[in-house]
């Protein structure tokens, strides 16, 4: 299964969107800060290409496009992060676009993530025994402490991690990111570009891996192969432009995730 997440900032049509779509063919793709009706107005070229527009009443956030043929269902939903179930498959497939770090501190961001894992927990289920996979856009980087640390998402960079952490006597399953593979590249743009805080040359990170994906135990011990990127151009578009270093089209780069299962 192939899914693509793109933070698009507010594009005016679908062009790179369709051209995307017929490059890659993912059986999904989610969008952020994409207006419904830039979508919706141009349905009958998605039809061509042999997608639908499906709605998610309950997420302002993310809006999601299937091919036709790709069979799921609406699970749990809020404004920031859409839920949906695979029938074929029997995954649980997670995207969000949680709340930005321009606007939040660093410590409140990591409580809403907490909150977050909580609530998947108790009703989709448990990294353990349950089929889940999260792609989107976080906010904040992998190694940063609300994906790491065992009181945010607890998320490993390793697939030989331990599957459940003890601390103080509390238990709590962790989650595989298999973004950690793409800082293998010694030139790379992340994600998204920003330099912060507020441009001050005191932080030196300019390029940032906020979009990511997450997989947790029980997917990890059966997926054989596995592939993730980000895209940086389709067969008519540049989405990142090497000689500028610079993203085009949007603040964010897509983020594609494939796997296979035994």
């Amino acid at each position: 299964m192939k899914s693509i997440y793109w933070n698009t900032k507010d594009i005016k049509d679908l062009d790179r969107v369709l051209d995307l779509l017929a490059k890659e063919s993912p059986e999904i793709m989610f969008l952020a800060e994409t207006d419904e009706n830039v979508i919706v107005a141009q349905e009958s070229q998605l039809t061509k290409i042999n997608y639908q527009f499906f709605p998610n009443p309950g997420c302002e956030r993310v809006k999601i496009i299937k091919r036709f043929d790709f069979d799921i269902e609406l699970s749990l939903q809020s404004r920031y992060y859409s839920a949906v179930f695979i029938k074929d498959l029997k995954i649980y497939l997670i995207s969000v676009h949680l709340p930005s770090l321009l606007f939040q501190h660093m410590d409140s961001l990591k409580e809403f993530i907490r909150e977050f894992r909580t609530s998947v927990d108790a009703e989709i289920g448990s990294s353990l025994d349950t089929n889940i996979l999260f792609i989107g856009d976080f906010n904040v980087n992998p190694f940063e402490k609300p994906m790491i640390d065992f009181d945010g998402f607890l998320a490993t960079n390793s697939v030989k991690a331990k599957g459940e952490i003890t601390h103080l006597g509390k238990r709590k399953a962790s989650y595989y990111n298999p973004t950690w593979q793409l800082y293998s590249r010694k030139n790379f743009p992340g994600t998204k570009y920003y330099k912060r805080p507020s441009g001050a040359s005191y932080d030196i990170l300019e390029f940032h891996y906020l979009d990511q994906v997450l997989v947790s135990q029980y997917l990890k011990n059966q997926i054989i192969d596995e592939r993730i990127e980000v895209i940086e151009k389709s067969d008519n578009y540049t989405f990142f432009n090497i000689a500028d270093n610079s993203v085009e089209g949007s603040d964010h780069l897509p983020i594609l995730y494939e796997f296979k299962i035994a």
